[in-house]
């Protein structure tokens, strides 16, 4: 028995695969106020998903994430939010960089999104933007953002990004359960250590 997939079919597989059939699964934000650059990397999720994490985390007494409605976040002229079905679902705030934290990534970024076929340019360039990522590329920028949020020194969030940027996507997976899981608070601090030179 052979099964036929249409063109259409082919390219949604194209995407990566995922628990949600190589949809999207996390979204970059770009905001320019002025002087100031910051960006945002949000996870995209069924409500009931986002909902259940955030009982996990407070049953166990840790800050939850900031859960925001989709609309709020992605607007319709973003490339490739109209491939898919977004009704009940909620985008769950990772984290947000601005400064040196954000310059210290931009290695990881441009490498990261490159992979993709994604332009790094429209959350490296000027002006406010959104671009939705595959699961696998937001999985690694996530250990980025949430290795680099806590630093101080320079060094040590080029040397985390560089650490990261190494990392086979397995890893990226195990490491990236870890930090968001309210069963192993110290996750994050666990990675830095690893990756600390």
């Amino acid at each position: 028995m052979s099964i036929q997939y249409d063109e259409e079919q082919n390219e949604s597989f194209a995407l990566g695969s995922s628990v949600y059939g190589g949809r999207p699964t996390f979204a970059l934000v770009r905001d320019e106020d002025g002087n100031d650059v910051t960006l945002t990397l949000y996870e995209l999720l069924p409500t009931g998903q986002a909902d259940a994490r955030r009982r996990r985390l407070e049953r166990r007494r840790q800050q939850a994430s900031k859960i925001v409605p989709f609309d709020e976040i992605i607007g319709d002229s973003v490339d490739g939010v109209e491939d898919w079905t977004w009704d009940d679902w909620v985008a769950v705030k990772v984290k947000r960089l601005s400064g040196a934290r954000l310059r210290s990534l931009l290695q990881l970024l441009d490498k990261s999104l490159r992979e993709t076929n994604l332009d790094p340019t429209k959350v490296t360039g000027t002006g406010s933007s959104t671009v939705l990522l595959d699961e696998e590329t937001g999985i690694r920028l996530s250990l980025g953002f949430i290795g680099v949020k806590p630093l101080r020194r320079v060094d040590r969030m080029r040397s985390h990004s560089r650490g990261v940027a190494r990392m086979s996507i397995e890893e990226c997976y195990y490491w990236y359960a870890k930090c968001r899981s309210p069963e192993y608070p110290n996750g994050a601090q666990a990675l830095r250590s690893l990756l600390k030179q």
